[in-house]
């Protein structure tokens, strides 16, 4: 099985909905990823196959527990999990805030040449999102890949999590980890999921959290 193939059969498994330009923008950016990471040192994994199970499949499995239109991917870093995303869920809108600028120029060179209109980088501290006006805005869905635990990134992002709507999720992305350390009062679990990658053998984990409802 050839690498195109590989990625048509596991976005298949994880039951998503594409068409062959979905499946050839994947194809395109696991091959800008690749070329540019020569430089730019984005990724440890070299391996096509690798990449593709371990990034892109990875990316995909948060798909069905997105809320809302407007996602945040905090700590993007090559794009992930905002780019294989933003292409399969055309209705969405996608921002991608990393802290380090050759990062978002990468991810701002794969959304001109995949031109994704929904999606957009910012280079910007994670911590100082809120104090640039050009750019705030609310959103429904925080998604965080490997960026750094859950209590660091509720402090890192406390700024950022004002602008999370009353009834907007956030997504860890755990990997191994099956649990979350503590949160804050104001915060809730309201579930944490096993996820099948597809070919890929090491297990992987997602925590759902919200805001608590205000008592009246």
């Amino acid at each position: 099985m050839n690498s195109p193939q590989l990625l048509a059969n596991g976005v298949k498994e994880l039951n998503i909905q594409v068409d062959e330009k979905q499946l050839e923008l994947l194809w395109q950016y696991v091959q800008l990823l690749q070329k540019w990471n020569q430089t730019y040192n984005l990724t440890a994994i070299e391996d096509t196959n690798e990449i593709i199970s371990k990034h892109i499949f990875d990316s995909l499995s948060v798909v069905k527990y997105l809320k809302g239109k407007n996602i945040i991917d905090v700590g993007s870093g090559a794009g992930l999990p905002g780019i294989p995303l933003a292409v399969v869920c055309r209705d969405k809108q996608f921002t991608l805030l990393d802290s380090k600028a050759k990062k978002t120029r990468f991810i701002q060179q794969v959304i001109i040449d995949l031109r994704l209109k929904n999606a957009q980088a910012i280079h910007l501290r994670t911590e100082d999102y809120s104090s640039d006006e050009q750019v705030r805005k609310e959103f429904s869905t925080i998604v965080s890949r490997a960026f750094v635990s859950s209590d660091k990134l509720f402090t890192i992002c406390s700024p950022l999590l004002k602008h999370l709507d009353s009834n907007g999720y956030i997504i860890f992305m755990l990997g191994k980890q099956k649990h979350l350390e503590v949160l804050p009062k104001s915060y809730t679990i309201m579930g944490i999921h096993s996820i099948k990658i597809p070919h890929l053998e090491a297990q992987r984990h997602i925590a759902i959290v919200k805001k608590r409802a205000h008592k009246i």
